[in-house]
């Protein structure tokens, strides 16, 4: 019952951890893929229109991974581009985790627009360090349009800073960018806030040179908006330059165009007003800017400036003390450092990552030389040793050669001394056989002659064997190294006419000559051969003349 109840819970949790793996795996569906779809193709024209579609998708965590990125991307671009100003980073972090790893020119869009949320929150430094990480992204993947928004963002923190200097600079960077991308609407707003770079910095002259130019090409904008901005700051400029005609003329141009930034219009009537010595008139115009913005303290310097001349201190003190305090209120939405001290601490960060990172890749790579060299030097000793060991092989070669050709000079000298040896020995049988012929013929003369036995008694000497055997055993073993006493010590039962036979053998006579001289037969000589070959225990095949001439 036991086994039946673990099998049962076994079965069980499988079905589980499947039902969650199918609940796991989302997917889009078609009628939602194609909303993304129609939504990103109109985000740039029309991006009301965009925002609509992507509100009919009604449940986003249903979508895929990828899908449910876009969606986030798409969502936090329509909200700005329709300035709905959100507060809440969740949304775009969704895009920003995801298109890391994934897309580069998405990543770069996603952190970009971080940046913008994190302006809505006042969180200066979480704008800058967005915007630098978007940089990153648009400067690898090379999209113009992107990193001229990402400069023009940057150089309104130079703004918020008053780095002029700089905003001027990303500024133009900014404009360049854009003409490469063809954007005719952005080059224009980046080329009018480089003129805005000396506006603020009080160079009038070149800042309206700027505005000259802006305004002619922004005609074909039709950009009520971006008119009404230059008109205003070209009024500013010719008021600040005491050139009030002009001043009002485009200030009233400005009003007619758009009644967007309507505070710094009548900041401008009011600024005139003031200069020209109509202070009720000014006060009029700044009582309708209730809200100045970002240009509080200039208006609030207006009012100072304005009950000073109507000599009302108390009101003039009382607005001084409000110059100083929206001083105060704009620097803290500033950035606690200088953005491009933020720049470079990213940039450093950045750097000191890659450099990490180089590091270790360099020192894989030297290990791997290392390795390498290590195999060499292995390569370079086995081929050493296997020199080494050749060339010993060589010289032992050479010596067994030069071994050998000494053996063989020796025995040529060796073969030489011998055959010296056998010509003497030959010539003293030679000369011993002509005495033996004498002495034979002699012989034979007295055995003939009996009568003249008296008379050649001196002529010729009697035969004596033993006297030839003496000498031709004395020369024998004088030239062979006492060649018949080792003979006879070895084999002692050889007899004096088998030592004879021997050593006649050994010197190199043949049968014949043999016989001649022992004055008997060839037959017999054969016998006698037979004789001495058994008493030297030879085998059959053993040959009797290489046994005597090696003994």
């Amino acid at each position: 019952m036991l086994f039946i109840c673990v099998i049962a819970m076994r079965h069980l949790l499988i079905l589980l951890s499947f039902c969650f793996l199918v609940a796991s795996c989302r997917h889009t569906s078609p009628h939602d893929k194609m909303l993304l779809f129609h939504a990103d193709s109109l985000m740039e024209t029309h991006p009301d229109c965009a925002l609509t579609l992507l509100k009919h998708i009604t449940d986003s965590k249903c979508l895929s991974s990828s899908d449910h990125a876009l969606y986030a991307l798409l969502m936090s671009q329509a909200f700005e581009k329709c300035y709905i100003f959100i507060k809440s980073d969740s949304l775009i972090r969704i895009a920003t985790k995801y298109y890391g790893n994934h897309n580069p020119v998405r990543a770069g869009y996603a952190w970009f627009y971080l940046a913008r949320v994190d302006g809505n929150c006042s969180n200066a430094e979480g704008r800058a360090s967005a915007l630098l990480k978007a940089q990153t992204y648009a400067t690898e993947s090379n999209n113009h349009k992107l990193l001229g928004l990402i400069y023009s963002d940057k150089a309104r923190e130079y703004l918020s800073q008053r780095q002029l200097d700089s905003m001027r600079q990303y500024y133009r960077l900014a404009y360049s960018t854009f003409q490469t991308d063809s954007d005719r609407r952005n080059s224009v707003v980046a080329l009018f806030n480089v003129g805005v770079s000396y506006y603020l910095k009080s160079k009038f002259d070149s800042a309206l040179v700027y505005f000259c130019i802006v305004e002619k090409q922004a005609v074909p904008i039709h950009e009520e908006a971006l008119t009404s901005s230059i008109q205003r700051l070209m009024g500013v400029s010719y008021a600040f330059q005491k050139n009030y005609p002009k001043a009002l003329f485009h200030a009233r141009q400005s009003t007619l165009i758009s009644d967007v930034y309507d505070y710094s219009k009548w900041y401008i009537f009011a600024m005139v007003y003031n200069q020209t010595g109509q202070l009720d008139s000014a006060r009029f115009y700044l009582k309708k800017c209730q809200n100045p913005h970002e240009m509080a303290p200039d208006y609030d310097r207006l009012w100072q400036e304005n009950y000073e001349k109507e000599g009302n201190f108390r009101m003039a003190l009382y607005y001084s003390k409000k110059v100083v305090s929206a001083k105060d209120s704009l620097n803290k939405l500033s950035l606690k450092e200088s953005f491009a001290g933020l720049e470079k601490k990213y940039n450093y960060e950045r750097v000191a990552a890659e450099n990490k990172t180089l590091i270790i890749n360099n020192q894989k790579n030297k290990d791997m030389i290392l390795l390498l060299l290590l195999s060499l030097s292995a390569g370079a000793l086995i081929l050493l040793f296997w020199r080494f060991h050749l060339k010993r092989q060589q010289l032992e070669q050479h010596k067994a050669l030069v071994k050998q050709e000494q053996a063989l000079v020796e025995k040529e000298k060796e073969n030489n001394r011998l055959l010296q040896n056998q010509v003497k020995m030959q010539q003293a049988l030679l000369k011993n056989i002509e005495l033996y012929k004498r002495m034979a013929m002699a012989r034979l003369t007295r055995s003939n002659a009996k009568s003249d036995h008296n008379s050649n008694e001196n002529a010729t000497l009697p035969l004596n064997a033993s006297t030839f055997y003496d000498e031709f055993i004395a020369s024998t073993d004088a030239l062979y190294l006492n060649y018949s006493t080792r003979l006879v010590n070895q084999y002692p039962q050889l007899t004096k006419n088998d030592l004879l036979v021997c050593c006649l053998l050994h010197a190199g006579l043949d049968s014949a000559m043999i016989a001649s001289l022992l004055d008997i037969q060839v037959s017999s000589l054969h016998i006698t051969r037979t004789r001495v070959r058994k008493k030297l225990n030879l085998i059959r095949d053993e040959n009797l003349l290489d046994f005597l001439a090696n003994f």
